[in-house]
């Protein structure tokens, strides 16, 4: 499935939550299901045309009975016009459209050396007034080839303040 398709999906799914006031039910529900989809390599089960369309059907009646009326009308609409094998990446999408509208985001800060509670807490104000977002999940990566400083990478922006790239400009400019 392309991109664009999952993006009407997802965009689908949240603007049926927002209409009926259940925004943050289905989120939570698509959260759940992106976790169960890692944990049990359901996107896999799903997308793999050896299993018969009855077999993903019996997933789809399990996730069902636990379903709010929304997404149970979601996965419904899935099943039926024969999108089974994206639902995980819908689903992805679907996370990602929410964390778009809300402003979250996992920043990932790259360091040579773990950081400290009170660093990471400045990466989180960093990020928040850099990136321009409400929420930020800081995750740091150790890679000691980097020497020193850091890189920060959120939803694709990268601020690179490693040693390793200053020495690489420095270099580049003598050479």
């Amino acid at each position: 499935m392309t991109k664009v398709n999952s993006q009407k999906y997802s965009k689908a799914l949240l603007e049926v939550a927002q209409e009926k006031g259940q925004l943050e039910a289905i989120l939570t529900e698509v959260s759940e299901m992106i976790q169960l989809f890692k944990e049990n390599n359901l996107g896999a089960f799903l997308a793999n045309e050896v299993y018969s369309f009855s077999a993903k059907s019996e997933l789809i009646d399990t996730l069902l009975q636990t379903s709010s009326e929304v997404m149970s009308n979601f996965l419904n609409t899935i099943r039926s016009n024969g999108r089974l094998a994206d639902l995980g990446e819908i689903l992805e999408e679907t996370k990602n459209a929410a964390d778009d509208m809300f402003k979250i985001a996992d920043v990932e800060v790259v360091s040579s050396i773990a950081l400290s509670e009170a660093q990471i807490e400045k990466f989180k104000a960093m990020a928040k007034s850099k990136f321009d977002l409400n929420e930020v999940t800081v995750i740091n990566t150790v890679n000691e080839k980097i020497l020193g400083g850091f890189i920060v990478n959120s939803r694709g922006k990268i601020i690179d303040a490693s040693l390793k790239t200053q020495l690489a400009k420095i270099a580049a400019e003598i050479l």
